[in-house]
């Protein structure tokens, strides 16, 4: 007969051969700028006094064939030690083995009695699972819906890793999902990563979810973590794992100071830059509108966005959207074969892209649109437009040239 929670404590080492205990790892929200939850991490000993590594630990309760027991008895741990920790209103993070997730195992009301007797509710616990935990995810989302029903917050845990996909997370609804710390360390010293970790993070939270970003070790890790807009992170940069959860609160309060600082200054730096950038491109597109509105032909009239460093096409759209002028590319060196089913650009139609519809809003302004995967060389791009008439006063045509994302945001 299986035990209750109520009845399970760190203590029981007659079966577990091995002594167990927590330590808890401050987790903490960048924008409040403090700790809001710590993650319970198993700490084990052997009887033969051998510190022992989680998965060996759980390896040894595996040949026993007494995992859920074993899992059981690590969670009361967690909450017994939690309990005495001096908290407010901090969530405690507890890892699931993927083997208690079952249908025989949806007791949260036993576990909710435990937490009552703790003086704990079960709104402060998160329950982090792997997304692909169980090979049946409709058993895994009755399991997740099981204990949401019973006010227990959950969180898919090392996602980017294995077989993750946004799907299952829109099926499972979880109040956090923790980015694997892979995700971190791939973006370091990469931008493109970086602008797609911010993506990732942008397209969690669009499905309700929290995001934690694990694995922040160092101060780059941690702007990393800032700019992708993470909402929550956990890492030695802050704060290493303890017995009792003690940090530095001083210590943690000024490095998160001063991240935020760091940010403030590479942001205003960016902007001064970019103000630059867009009143010199302002000058040539002025010129080239005039020449444009004069009949002047388009080669020649496009000289002055021809010799810019960074613009590598420029072409011209009537009112419709439809292409009418063939791309001019200045730099050719840099066209390939790849794509060259995509080079012919005449009766192309843009007329769903963002900068063609913004230019028509507003004639004579000129509008750079977000960054895209732009066409024909599926480079991330960023569109110069602006809408005029060219020779016939009722002839409107939208005029774009397309330069590196990278360019403008440096």
């Amino acid at each position: 007969m299986e035990l209750p929670f109520s009845q399970i404590t760190a203590s029981q080492g007659k079966k577990a051969a091995m002594r167990i205990h927590s330590h808890f790892q401050p987790i903490v929200s960048l924008t409040h700028r403090r700790v809001v939850g710590y993650e319970a991490l198993l700490r084990a000993v052997s009887a033969d006094q051998q510190p022992c590594s989680p998965l060996e630990a759980f390896n040894h309760a595996l040949l026993n064939n007494r995992v859920q027991q074993f899992d059981r008895e690590c969670i009361a741990s967690h909450l017994l030690n939690f309990g005495r920790m001096q908290t407010e209103d901090q969530w405690l993070f507890l890892n699931l083995r993927s083997e208690t997730i079952n249908p025989t195992n949806q007791r949260a009301d036993l576990l909710e009695k435990f937490l009552r007797r703790r003086g704990l509710g079960t709104e402060r616990m998160v329950l982090e699972i792997l997304e692909d935990a169980v090979s049946d995810p409709l058993q895994l989302q009755d399991f997740v819906s099981h204990y949401k029903e019973a006010g227990f917050l959950i969180a898919i845990d090392d996602f980017g890793t294995g077989q993750s996909n946004f799907d299952r997370i829109w099926q499972l609804e979880p109040h956090i999902v923790k980015l694997d710390r892979s995700m971190l360390v791939n973006a370091r010293n990469n931008p493109r990563r970086q602008r797609w970790l911010a993506r990732c993070v942008a397209l969690l939270r669009e499905t309700g979810a929290l995001v934690l970003l694990e694995g922040v070790e160092t101060e780059a890790d941690a702007l990393l973590a800032l700019d992708s807009e993470a909402d929550l992170a956990q890492g030695f940069y802050f704060a290493r794992p303890t017995s009792d959860g003690q940090y530095d609160e001083q210590q943690l309060s000024r490095s998160i100071q001063s991240l935020h600082q760091h940010t403030l200054k590479e942001q205003l730096s960016r902007q001064h830059s970019q103000s630059r950038k867009k009143i010199h491109l302002q000058q040539l597109l002025d010129q080239t509108v005039k020449s444009l509105e004069q009949n002047i032909d388009f080669n020649q009239a496009t000289l002055p966005l021809q010799q810019h460093e960074a613009i590598d096409r420029i072409y011209l759209l009537d009112a419709a959207g439809v292409q009418i002028v063939e791309n001019l590319s200045t730099r050719p060196e840099n066209t390939t074969a790849t794509y060259a089913p995509l080079n012919r650009g005449v009766g192309a139609l843009w007329a769903r892209r963002g900068y063609f519809r913004s230019a028509l809003e507003h004639p004579g302004q000129m509008q750079i649109s977000a960054p895209y995967l732009g066409l024909p060389d599926a480079t991330l791009d960023v569109t110069l437009s602006v809408a005029l008439r060219s020779g016939d006063p009722s002839r409107l045509v939208v005029l774009c040239a397309d330069l590196p994302a990278s360019w403008m945001e440096n």
